[in-house]
Formats: C-alpha cells, sequence, structure tokens
C-alpha cells in the first residue's frame, strides 16, 4: 500500500515539483519507505512507498517503459502479476525490477484502457501517455483503495487523500450542505460525493481519462446481476473452496511477514484457516476486544487461533482509546462515525510492531449475506401479502409513540418498502430523523432527499433482475462496503503504515458468489450457508455455529466518561451553534437526554464526529474538551509510553512525535506558542519526577492513566 498524488494541466500550464513534493511528503504515513516525485511539462506525479514486493529500487515509483513515453504510480497490491510478467516477456517486454506495479506499464502498451479487465488487485493508480498527452487513473472494483480528485476545467489533480489534495491552492474549501445531511445519514459521505464542494471520490470500478478535450469518467466492471448459475449446492461449495483457496494464496505472496486479524468469527476464521494451509511458517494473528465481555470476541479468536496453532496477540480497549480521537479526525479527512474504527485502529497498531502486511475478512457480509437485516427483511417481505392500505393505517399507530420507543420504531416500519426499512435500520438518523435534527436552512435546500431518490432508482433496476432482498446484497457493496467498511480499513490501517489484503474481496470469488441462488447464502436464519459448509472441514463447530455479532464499540458504557464531557464541550459549544448545520434545540435535547431522547449515544457520536471534524479542518484548533482527554498532545502519551518504558522500536517513537506534528499543525499561528509551551512544561514535569521518584514513579503514572 502506497500513497499517490499528481496533477495534468490539460489546458496548458506546468506541474510544479515542490506542491508535488509537499502534497507526496503529507502521506508519509501510507509510504514510509521511500518517495519520489516525476514532473514533466504539464504532468506531475507524486509517490510514497510501503514496500512490500520487491523493496529494492526496481519498484521504486514514479517508474516509467524503456523509452520514458509512459510514467505510472501505484497505491496498492497486484495479483497474479508473475504470470502475467512472463506473458509479457514472451512478447518482447523488458521490465527493469521485479515490481508487481510495473506490468501495469506493459500492459497498457499492448491493450490501452482494456488493460483495466486483466489487473486483478486492490489499487487505485495514475498512468500518464507523454506520447498523447492523457492521464489515465482509475480505481479497484470493489473500492479497497481511494482516489479523490478534483477537476477547474483547465487542470486536473488527484490523491490518494483529501488532505495531500487540499495542499493545492486551486482546490476549493468549501463545504457541501448535502454531504453534511447524507453524512448524518449514514456516518460516512457517500461516492461519488466528498465532504468539499467541487472535489470528487473515483467511484469503485471505475476509470477517468483527461486529455486537451477534457475529463471522462466512465464504469468498467460492475457486480454481476442476472439469473443463477445452474448446479446444486455441493458443486456451489466445491467451487466456492477453489476461489478461496487461490485468493488466499495469492494475498500471502509477499517480500515481507504475513500475519491476519482474527475476531473469531467466521470471516476472519475462515481466512486464517485457509492461510495455515498455504503456509507452513508460524502465523501471527491479532484481536483486540472490551472489558465489557458483551461486545468482545477475544475468548472466540483464542479458541480458534489455538485450533489452528496460529501465535496469537490480543488488545484490550479501554474508555481512554478516545484519546487517539485527534490522530482519527486528521487521518480520516472527512466526518465519519463509524466507532469500529478505534478498535480496528489498535489491533492494527498491535499488527504493526510484528508484520508488514496482513489479510483481513472484510467483505463477508456483504458478500455472503452476514447482516441481520437481510434476515429482517425476508420477515419483512412476507408482510407485504397485507394490503397496501391496511400497512399504512398499522404504520400511523407509531405517531402516538415515543421516538425512541422500540415497539413505535418496529410499527413505523411496516409500511415500509424492504429498502426503506433496511435504510432505516442502517442509518444513524433516518430520513424523518433528519429533517428535525437538520436546520431549517438545509431542510430548505432539499438535503438528502436527492441522494435518497437516486438509491431507490438504481436499486429498483437490480430489483427487477434478482428480486428485492437479494439486491439488498447489490446494494450494500456499493454503498455501505466501500464508503464505511473499507474506508475504515484503509485509514485506520495506513496511519500505521499498515497494508490489509481482503481474499473475500477478490472480484473473481465475488462475481460467482454473486450468481449463487439467495438461499443458499441465507437459510432459514441462517447466514453465510455456503461459505460454512465450504469451509467446516477447517473450523470447530462452534465458529460454524455462532451467531453472528458485529463489530461494535461500548459507546453507551463509555458515555459517564470521557465522551460525554466531550459530547457536551463540542455540540454546546458557540462555534456549532455559529455554523447553521443543525437544529440547536434537538441538539440540546439530545446532549441533555430529554424524555424521547434517551439511549441515543449512536446519534449524539455521529454529531460529536461531525463537529470535531469542523474544528479540525474548518477551525484549526480543538475544543478544551478535546485537549484534556488527550493530557498535554496526542504524541505525548504514546512517545513516553511507547519508547521509553516499553521498549519498543524506536521508529514507533518516532510515529508517535508525527502525530504530535499533525495535531500541532491543527492550531492557528497565534495559538501555537501556548501550544507548545504546554507541551513542554509536561515533559519537564514528568521526567523531572521520574527523575526524583526512579522508574517506579513512571510505572505507576502509567498505569493510572491506563
Amino acid at each position: 500500500m502506497c500513497g499517490i498524488v499528481g496533477v495534468y494541466h490539460y489546458r496548458g500550464g506546468r506541474a510544479l515539483p515542490d506542491l508535488i513534493r509537499a502534497q507526496a511528503a503529507v502521506l508519509s504515513h501510507r509510504g514510509p519507505d521511500d518517495e519520489g516525485v516525476w514532473c514533466e511539462g504539464s504532468a506531475g506525479l507524486g509517490h510514497r512507498r510501503l514496500s512490500i514486493v520487491d523493496p529494492g529500487p526496481g519498484g521504486h515509483q514514479p517508474m516509467s517503459n524503456e523509452d520514458g513515453s509512459l510514467w505510472l504510480t501505484v497505491n496498492g497490491e497486484l495479483y497474479g502479476w508473475r504470470d502475467i510478467r512472463r506473458r509479457l516477456i514472451a512478447r518482447r517486454h523488458r521490465f527493469r525490477g521485479a515490481s508487481d506495479a510495473e506490468i501495469v506499464l506493459h500492459l497498457y502498451e499492448d491493450e490501452g484502457d482494456e488493460l483495466m479487465s486483466t489487473l486483478r488487485g486492490e489499487f487505485a493508480f495514475a498512468l500518464y501517455d507523454c506520447t498523447s498527452q492523457r492521464l489515465l487513473i482509475a480505481r479497484d472494483r470493489v473500492g479497497v483503495k481511494p482516489l479523490y480528485y478534483h477537476d477547474n476545467g483547465e487542470r486536473l489533480t488527484f490523491a490518494s487523500e483529501l488532505k495531500a489534495l487540499l495542499l493545492d491552492p486551486s482546490v476549493p474549501r468549501e463545504v457541501d450542505e448535502q454531504a453534511i445531511a447524507e453524512f448524518l445519514m449514514f456516518q460516512y459521505v457517500p461516492a461519488a460525493r466528498t465532504i468539499w464542494k467541487g472535489v470528487r471520490k473515483l467511484p469503485p470500478g471505475h476509470l477517468l481519462t483527461c486529455d486537451e478535450r477534457g475529463v471522462r469518467c466512465k464504469r468498467y466492471w460492475s457486480l454481476p446481476v442476472g439469473p443463477p448459475l445452474e448446479g446444486s449446492e455441493a458443486e456451489y461449495g466445491e467451487r466456492l473452496r477453489l476461489l478461496l483457496d487461490e485468493s488466499v494464496r495469492l494475498r500471502m505472496i509477499a517480500d515481507v511477514p504475513v500475519g491476519a486479524f482474527l475476531s473469531g468469527g467466521i470471516d476472519s476464521s475462515a481466512v486464517v484457516a485457509l492461510m495455515t494451509r498455504v503456509s507452513s511458517c508460524d502465523m501471527q494473528t491479532f484481536c483486540v476486544g472490551f472489558e465489557e465481555q458483551d461486545f468482545s470476541e477475544i475468548r472466540h479468536a483464542r479458541r480458534v487461533a489455538m485450533h489452528l496453532g496460529t501465535t496469537h496477540h490480543e488488545f484490550i480497549v479501554r474508555p481512554r482509546a478516545l484519546e487517539v480521537l485527534p490522530h482519527l479526525i486528521w487521518g480520516l479527512d472527512e466526518p465519519f462515525a463509524d466507532a469500529s474504527i478505534i478498535p480496528t485502529y489498535y489491533v492494527a497498531q498491535m499488527a504493526r510492531g510484528l508484520v508488514k502486511t496482513v489479510l483481513s475478512g472484510d467483505g463477508g457480509d456483504e458478500v455472503f449475506a452476514g447482516y441481520k437485516t437481510y434476515g429482517a427483511a425476508r420477515t419483512h417481505e412476507r408482510l407485504r401479502r397485507i394490503p397496501s392500505a391496511l400497512r399504512y393505517l398499522i404504520g400511523t399507530a407509531a405517531c402516538g409513540l415515543r421516538h425512541d420507543s422500540a415497539l413505535g420504531r418496529k410499527i413505523r416500519r411496516v409500511p415500509m418498502s424492504i429498502l426503506d426499512r433496511h435504510l432505516e435500520a442502517m442509518s444513524s438518523f433516518p430520513p424523518l430523523e433528519l429533517q428535525r435534527i437538520l436546520s431549517s436552512d438545509l431542510r430548505r435546500l432539499g438535503c438528502g432527499s436527492g441522494f435518497l431518490a437516486s438509491l431507490r432508482r438504481d436499486h429498483l433496476c437490480i430489483t427487477r433482475e434478482i428480486g428485492e432482498v437479494p439486491a439488498l446484497l447489490h446494494f450494500d457493496a456499493n454503498t455501505y462496503l466501500p464508503d464505511d467498511v473499507l474506508k475504515k480499513v484503509d485509514t485506520a490501517s495506513m496511519l500505521n503504515s499498515l497494508e490489509v489484503r481482503i481474499p473475500l474481496l477478490d472480484h473473481e470469488l465475488i462475481e460467482f458468489v454473486a450468481r449463487i441462488p439467495f438461499e443458499y447464502k441465507m437459510r432459514g436464519r441462517t447466514s453465510k450457508w455456503i461459505l460454512k459448509s465450504s469451509v467446516k472441514d477447517l473450523l470447530p463447530p462452534q465458529v460454524l455455529q455462532r451467531a453472528k455479532k458485529g463489530f461494535t464499540v461500548p459507546l453507551k458504557n463509555w458515555f459517564d466518561g470521557g465522551f460525554r464531557r466531550l459530547a457536551q464541550e463540542a455540540l454546546l459549544d458557540a462555534r456549532a451553534r455559529r455554523r447553521g448545520w443543525l437544529n440547536t434545540q434537538e441538539v440540546g435535547r439530545l446532549v441533555r437526554g430529554d424524555a424521547g431522547y434517551r439511549g441515543r449515544t449512536g446519534q449524539l457520536w455521529t454529531l460529536v464526529c461531525l463537529e470535531l471534524w469542523a474544528q479540525c479542518y474548518l477551525d484549526g484548533a480543538p475544543t478544551r474538551a478535546l485537549v484534556g482527554l488527550i493530557l498535554a498532545t496526542p504524541g505525548l502519551y504514546r512517545l513516553v509510553r511507547e519508547a521509553q518504558f516499553h521498549f519498543l522500536p524506536v521508529h514507533r517513537a518516532w510515529q508517535a512525535g508525527k502525530v504530535w506534528f499533525n495535531f500541532w499543525t491543527l492550531f492557528p499561528f497565534r495559538e501555537r506558542p501556548k501550544f507548545l509551551a504546554r507541551t513542554a512544561i509536561t515533559m519537564l514535569w514528568f521526567l523531572a519526577a521520574c527523575c526524583l521518584n526512579g522508574a517506579g514513579f513512571a510505572q505507576q503514572v502509567l498505569e493510572n492513566h491506563d
């Protein structure tokens, strides 16, 4: 995994190498091993490298073909590239190194834009053709790797992260109010929109070309929609097992150690079980959990690790984990409120201390029908037999019940379509509640309504082909999977310079599974039936029989601690009221927990994440509560703890220092002397106390801080 940036002045102009170098430097966490910049005339590319395959100079990027007419920068990994390389060599192509990225250059020479059908992997890349003066940028089929761009009608600029793009003075910094509404609904900003007007995400499975005629974006891949494949359950299971074996084997190829995230659920357990069959080396597995046993899966992961004989590592996430929030807000670039990014960040941090690459089980829920909402949708489908007028009358009975009433929510969903019910279950603020929380100005703009209409149109087209409940899998694969799950994994891993590979999202595998009849994915109330059937010989029965358990964070349990203080100071702050995005009266009721507004910790979390993002990227300084949560700085505690008392490698201390620097840059210039003085005083106090009281005092302070 790496970070890429670039620019192309397609109406005339010169690329500035210093700007590209500065943009690439912001992405140093994505690629700490190497950096490179290429500029020629109107085009320029930048790269930050995390070396996984061919870590020597042969993999340095940006890279060119033999005559220097093509230049390339790639983020991600390509699989099956050695077979492609052999075919290209047979056609007399010459390679400079042994990098997987180099095949893109030579495939383009032979196939042009059609090379996308040959590539297999998780990638985002940019290729500039000096001869035709044409830029091509592309993103992998399911959206594992991100790519953002801005076109002002004269120049196209792009980057792996928004923060790098924002260094370009031509990129607008005006908040998109539609994105605010969509974030409040889904807890993420859906593609292709971003939080900034005029800045776009390149959607998964799309490529964009740019030349003197302008910018054109087109889809090169989509999840198959059509009649199921013919076959028996045994035939489906046998074919699936072969594809799983191949996908895991391809992702085990690396020139650095490879480990795995292991939660104890069927997805990650199946991946690790298949990994142990591919490799005879000692397998490192990593898991996080919580002190609250109802939320923790550590004991299940430990059972699987013992069964498979892996070297297992565990980490307990405590409420003090909120101190990492400033770093995550900075890393995420946009408002994002999936709280599971906190444990994901910590498991990535733990893994990075021992390996450079891990495999994960992400994507299994969307591919194999793992979410509980799919089972609820099948039940809801039976209600369609009731006349619509009667269902509408039943739904109106919910009007007299409180907003936070579970019974009221169930009754309110009776007249809904399957998609609308699914949207409400997956939303932080469903459409009705969204209209209450938005300010009158945003309501007048119709924020959120246009996006919902487009979602319904797309869903209706797929429903006509495969049915309403199976179409929900396509819906989630095109929205929640890339914009929430994969965004979370990419950010959490890249902030720790860790590569995550996802076997269950291999495009050949998901194309096959998409054509398996839905009844083999969900049998009765048993989800992922065909996956469990295909790996039942590898795992203990307890794993196969466990009910689905989401990767949730005990926010309600944490609310009485630092999170309550953070919510009050952030959401009741004068700056939050002046933004004009929210109905301040509704926000006040939520914060106070008035009657009808109790138990809405998830909605409070969404609002807090929005406000902290605004303070980070619009105001440039966080609230006093946020500073208090992380002591003097977010890096200070990690720096002292990790470098001095846990004797971890020096590079971990350096990373902690970079966290401090990132936080420093968020403050306005007039605030920085005070911030620096506070840091210095705290450091001197701590070191003096250690000298006077001995190392035992330092250890005691750190333990009490936990």
